[in-house]
């Protein structure tokens, strides 16, 4: 695309883009963190009313007991009582889910039958019949307190179920918001990548010149990469990392005709946007290898694994694999992060790493899976043609931040294990 206005004005669509999901994202994770905060409050206060209920019924069984002030535990009941019709009222105006308003409701009759039933208790232990106020409190008493405390803790249910629900919808709409920035991006970025130029075609002889011969003149290619000596199906994790900028001398040699074209981009987008969104909404690690095989068909990849990084952060431990045998993964063991190799290059720099195919031996891509605390492991991808491809390499980095969302941050001894390895 040749235009400088369109190509300016994709860019702008795509940092808004990825500013909106950004922006999405954000005011989703603030109503998360206040809901968090409203649980909080709501469970902290059921749970001083269930105190006080358990307590309500013992402390009214204390009527009937020989030796006690009648008048003390009279006083103590009442307060309880009381107690627990602030609490309701309270844990009414904090409930952020309609489902635990009605368990409330039930507390609140059930203290009105508690109530009710303890006005009974005492008049007959005032007047010295405590063999009818036991019966009054063993029973009806009784009753009215379980019912309380069910009450309470069918409440406690709904609101944790409402609040786990809530969560997972809005890590939903998080995902969906980033995958279609991802989306998005890409596709500006396959339309801002250079085509190639056309060769000139030869210019048409005259006939006045027709003994002349008009001599193309050969151009020396472009620079090569030094290929990796290693042809083993586990090159992406043995192959030196391949330094920027060199290059092999070639003798120029005369053609005749133009270079062929360079071969397209082979980067799936709607492959890559299916991947990113499955990635996100992922729950069952059963399915990743399922997904791993789809990845690898959007990265035109012979074969992915995926490392991470083990408890003290020395090592990679390949744990999700596709495209090798399975005798190739039982040899695989570990890698140390102080390696000299693309992917322990990779965990240890943050930085996208890349070795060069040959004619004998295919290039390899590994993608750090980067987190807010560090890196968590890396994405390695051998690849058929050019691993340098600028959209092969985004595409590489938008699977890696997926799969960094999907398993979380490291530890902190870990990422101070891959600091002092650093250093």
């Amino acid at each position: 695309m040749r235009s400088r206005a369109v190509r300016i004005t994709l860019m702008l669509l795509t940092i808004a883009a990825i500013g909106t999901a950004a922006y999405f994202s954000w005011t989703i994770h603030l109503s998360s963190r206040a809901d968090h905060e409203v649980a909080a409050t709501f469970d902290q206060t059921r749970i001083a009313a269930l105190r006080d209920a358990y307590e309500l019924r013992s402390t009214q069984q204390a009527y009937v007991a020989a030796g006690q002030n009648e008048a003390f535990w009279f006083g103590k009941v009442s307060e309880l009582v009381e107690s627990l019709r602030a609490a309701t009222t309270a844990l009414r105006s904090a409930a952020i889910s309609p489902a635990a308003l009605a368990p409330l409701d039930e507390a609140a009759a059930a203290i009105d039958e508690f109530e009710q039933a303890d006005r009974r208790a005492r008049s007959y232990v005032s007047g010295g019949q405590k063999l009818l106020a036991s019966d009054v409190i063993f029973s009806a008493g009784l009753e009215a307190a379980t019912g309380i405390t069910a009450a309470l803790e069918k409440a406690g249910s709904a609101l944790t179920e409402s609040s786990r629900a809530a969560e997972a919808e809005g890590m939903r709409r998080q995902a969906m918001a980033i995958a279609g920035a991802a989306a998005f991006a890409m596709l500006t970025l396959l339309l801002l990548t250079p085509a190639a130029a056309e060769t000139p075609a030869a210019p048409v002889q005259e006939p006045a010149f027709g003994a002349d011969t008009l001599r193309l003149r050969e151009e020396v290619g472009p620079p090569q990469r030094r290929p990796a000596a290693n042809r083993d199906p586990r090159d992406v994790q043995r192959r030196k990392v391949t330094a920027p900028g060199s290059s092999a001398a070639s003798t120029p040699q005369p053609r005749s005709g133009p270079p062929p074209a360079p071969a397209p981009p082979s980067v799936e987008l709607q492959g890559l946007a299916a991947v990113c969104t499955d990635l996100a909404r992922l729950s069952d690690t059963s399915l990743l290898p399922g997904i791993l095989e789809r990845a690898a068909v959007a990265l035109d990849a012979s074969g992915l694994v995926l490392w991470i990084a083990d408890q003290g952060g020395a090592a990679l431990v390949p744990i999700a694999t596709h495209g090798y045998p399975a005798s190739v993964v039982s040899r695989m063991g570990t890698l140390p992060v102080v390696g000299q190799n693309a992917t322990a290059a990779a965990f240890r720099t943050g930085l996208l790493q890349t070795v060069s195919a040959s004619a004998s031996s295919n290039g390899a891509i590994a993608a750090p899976l980067l987190a807010a605390a560090g890196c968590r492991g890396v994405m390695a991808a051998e690849v058929r043609r050019d691993a340098e491809n600028p959209a092969r390499l985004a595409a590489a980095s938008i699977l890696a931040a997926q799969l960094a969302a999907l398993l979380g941050p490291p530890s902190s001894e870990a990422a101070d294990d891959r600091s002092t390895a650093a250093r």
